[in-house]
């Protein structure tokens, strides 16, 4: 499974995959060992052994994904996220803050076309690019109008999640 995880201005990757009754935990280029044991049933409190030293912590959701993590010494407030609904708040928060707002393909897929040139107006909602994703063409719209100031694809492309499909503009 893979997250993003912020912490203030910071921002992190994090990968967790099973490992025979422990996690292997990638945090960037960092690799931790983890056993976790939820210390009663129900309970927010946790002991976890990182790379071999153990920590008591308790974890609180107090948004929908905001926890709230306190050890003995410190406690924060951390945002975790898939990378989808990362990707999909950077392109709202461009178009929201009146800048240019690229939008990425938001799983690997093939363009099966492209319904507009660059330098055209759109109006919200308007279909800008076609993509076969799982066999299943999904015409990815404007969320905004604008002017497409750049198409980064073409019909029979290979893309992969995150890559740029077009770029709008305020008009």
């Amino acid at each position: 499974m893979e997250l993003i995880v912020r912490h203030g201005e910071r921002e992190e990757r994090v990968r967790i995959e099973p490992d025979g009754g422990r996690f292997r935990v990638e945090v960037g280029d960092t690799v931790h060992t983890v056993e976790a044991v939820r210390l009663d049933e129900g309970s927010a409190l946790w002991s976890l052994i990182v790379d071999g030293a153990q920590h008591e912590v308790a974890v609180r959701r107090d948004r929908r994904e905001r926890y709230a993590v306190a050890t003995r010494r410190s406690s924060h407030t951390v945002e975790v996220t898939d990378p989808l609904t990362h990707l999909a708040r950077e392109a709202h928060g461009a178009a929201a803050a009146g800048g240019v707002q690229t939008v990425t393909a938001y799983m690997p897929g093939r363009v099966v076309a492209v319904l507009v040139d660059e330098g055209d107006e759109v109006e919200p909602g308007q279909g800008v690019v076609v993509l076969e994703a799982m066999k299943m063409e999904n015409e990815i719209a404007a969320e905004h109008g604008g002017v497409v100031t750049k198409v980064h694809v073409e019909p029979g492309q290979a893309v992969e999640g995150g890559d740029p499909l077009f770029q709008l503009a305020p008009a």
